[in-house]
């Protein structure tokens, strides 16, 4: 299973321009509030800048180690359901003739699919709606942007069947399918056609498919806590306003140095606050894109590509031949 990742190009391009920009605007405001006649060397007392500085790195750095886990729980979700699929269509294969096998098979497929398109669906706290989202997404979508649940659905189990799944909604459709398979089996227990042995298996493959469905679902409806966001965003940009004001003096020194220096030295604020200003701004935007691992970016886990190559996997185990086409990345970035 490849669940290769790369970071949003350019998302990444869009959001450093931003920041740049500012970053050189504020300098620009410091250097001419320092040389105005009036409140000549006006500037920010470097400690405070340090001690502000200090405070931000811990905020950002708690805030990205809180969305990294959440984004590791996403992924060790969906690699569970990946080896438990695997499991399933094996005592699938081995304990049920072939007509039973194809339709639970197919009905799981259809379970990860509505899963899928219920993880993709907005939030109003994910971030794909901002301006360097929208952009990016110009050059890269998912496959739920493209194909609709009723007809994949449809596809894999047929419109009866997949008018009766969906009758109650998109966001009810995966428990029912889970909820169909599992009457499937105990009606198989009880015609006996299933050994005790097997039974109790899938039930335990069952309950883990539950499991992990709730696991994603709390993700999520549980938007990371806003509070923290909020707070790490009002401090990266409070310091890297103040960042200017600290450094004019800094450079300014410089210029006793005399000969080139005393004309460039105060300039070297723009670049260096630029710099700095920048690594604090994306390393809380970095944290802020992650935060959402369902929502369809390319920090994101690539569902789609993890279900995709079960079902070709499950398929193929089948002995069908005209399999689905893999989702291959795109610029890099798997989906």
């Amino acid at each position: 299973m490849h669940v290769g990742r790369s970071y949003r190009p350019i998302e990444f391009a869009l959001w450093s321009r931003g920041s740049i920009v500012f970053m050189v605007a504020v300098s620009l405001c410091a250097i001419g509030v320092y040389n105005i006649p009036s409140i000549a060397g006006f500037s920010v007392p470097w400690p405070i800048v340090v001690v502000l500085g200090t405070t931000v790195s811990l905020m950002a750095g708690f805030k990205n180690s809180q969305v990294l886990v959440r984004s590791a729980e996403a992924l060790q979700a969906f690699a569970q359901i990946s080896a438990s699929s695997r499991m399933l269509s094996r005592f699938c294969a081995d304990f049920t003739d072939e007509p039973t096998m194809r339709v639970l098979v197919y009905r799981h497929i259809a379970w990860m699919t509505a899963l899928r398109h219920c993880l993709r669906r907005p939030m109003p706290w994910e971030s794909m709606g901002r301006k360097a989202n929208a952009e990016f997404r110009k050059r890269y979508h998912i496959v739920e942007d493209t194909t609709s649940l009723t007809h994949e659905l449809e596809t894999l189990l047929g419109k009866e069947a997949a008018a009766k799944i969906l009758a109650n909604g998109m966001l009810a459709a995966p428990l029912q399918l889970l909820d169909s398979q599992g009457y499937q089996i105990n009606l198989l227990f009880r015609d006996a056609r299933l050994p005790p042995q097997v039974y109790a298996e899938l039930l335990k493959l069952m309950r883990d498919f539950h499991d992990q469905q709730a696991r994603c679902d709390r993700i999520k409806n549980s938007p990371y806590p806003r509070q923290y966001a909020i707070v790490s965003a009002m401090f990266v940009a409070i310091f890297c306003t103040l960042l200017p004001f600290g450094a004019v003096p800094v450079f300014a020194e410089m210029s006793k140095l005399g000969g080139v220096w005393s004309v460039i030295s105060i300039w070297l604020t723009i670049p260096f606050s630029a710099l700095l200003g920048w690594m604090y701004m994306s390393l809380d935007q970095v944290g802020e894109s992650t935060s959402n691992p369902f929502e369809g970016g390319a920090n994101d886990v690539p569902i789609s590509q993890i279900c995709r190559e079960i079902e070709i996997e499950l398929r193929a185990a089948m002995g069908e031949t005209e399999l689905p086409a893999p989702l291959l990345p795109r610029n890099g970035i798997a989906t």
